[in-house]
């Protein structure tokens, strides 16, 4: 299945490799063009990224309105007040021009593209590997496998040439963590404290941030792995960090955060950590107060799916009557 993805990302660099052989020789073109691969495969991307990061952006600035409009909702006591809700709810997605599918739909198109990517260099690199790969013949493959990096062999395993390998993958494990701290200082501000996954996402990229450079060296140090990929980790870890920056920058000029987003993130951890104490006053509660509260939950799912049906029936109506 890999292989799909292989042939388009295999075809740019060799459009690269064929550019840039006219001008170097075929060692530092091959060199040259894995860093306009991941130049080029990046910035097709880019605005999917971009995509991503906007709707979680904006997902942040509309969720104090939201909170409070779910809090209602679940204090709803009759069919009219929570369609008036509903419908509130739905005026703030349309002012907000939010679409929640946004921010999950670009994952399937970035997975698959650096995984070819990823392949292309690993496959091209492996050793006794005469066959094509993608769209590389067996002549490319073998010219790429002659390519020198300060007079290492690209396809040789990093850990054998650690004096070369070591202060490329310091960089890239530098940038790494550079792009991590501020993804994670982006996330803080508008993390949902009070939420449990919130939180625990939270939590789980700060691990990652002393997790994932470990695991990296592991790998160069110990695994078989060329010193082409060390190479490709250089160049799209600098490349992500770059465009982490510009994002960033651009969140703050165009979708800047106000003080009641920064305020409510204060309410959240306030409420969270309050939390222990509700739970012992719900320990300390009757089964009575826990029976009543249960109906009052049911009574309310009721009346909601009441409100949506409701709604879902006046829209088809007015769409009836636009038709005729």
């Amino acid at each position: 299945m890999l292989e799909i993805f292989m042939y388009p990302v295999s075809g740019i660099m060799k459009l690269w490799h064929i550019l840039f052989a006219q001008f170097f020789d075929s060692s530092l073109a091959w060199l040259v063009a894995i860093v306009f691969l991941v130049i080029t495969i990046r910035s097709f991307i880019a605005p999917l990224n971009w995509l991503s990061v906007k709707s979680g952006r904006i997902g942040a600035l509309m969720r104090p309105e939201k909170v409070a409009l779910d809090a209602r909702l679940k204090e709803a006591t009759t069919v009219e007040e929570a369609m008036e809700i509903l419908t509130a709810q739905k005026e703030l997605r349309e002012r907000f021009k939010f679409n929640p599918a946004v921010g999950c739909l670009p994952i399937f198109i970035i997975m698959p593209m650096f995984l070819g990517l990823y392949q292309v260099v690993l496959r091209a690199s492996r050793e006794g590997n005469s066959d094509h790969v993608g769209l590389l013949n067996p002549a490319d493959v073998a010219a790429f496998r002659t390519t020198l990096l300060n007079g290492v062999p690209i396809t040789d395993f990093a850990r054998e040439h650690k004096e070369l390998v070591i202060p490329i993958l310091v960089l890239a494990l530098l940038f790494t963590v550079l792009n991590m701290v501020i993804t994670l200082y982006r996330s803080y501000l508008t993390t949902q404290f009070d939420k449990k996954f919130n939180r625990r996402m939270l939590w789980f990229t700060v691990l990652l941030i002393f997790l994932v450079p470990w695991l990296l060296w592991s790998t160069a140090m110990n695994a078989p792995i060329p010193v082409a990929i060390i190479y490709y980790w250089g160049w799209t870890y600098l490349y992500t960090l770059i465009q982490t920056v510009v994002y960033e920058l651009i969140l703050r000029r165009r979708y800047p955060l106000p003080e009641e987003v920064h305020a409510f993130r204060r309410e959240t951890i306030g409420r969270w950590r309050s939390k222990e104490e509700k739970r012992k006053k719900k320990a300390r509660s009757g089964k009575e107060a826990k029976k009543q509260a249960k109906a009052k939950r049911k009574e309310n799912m009721r009346i909601v799916a009441e409100a949506r049906k409701q709604l879902k029936s006046n829209s088809q109506q007015e769409a009836q009557k636009e038709a005729e």
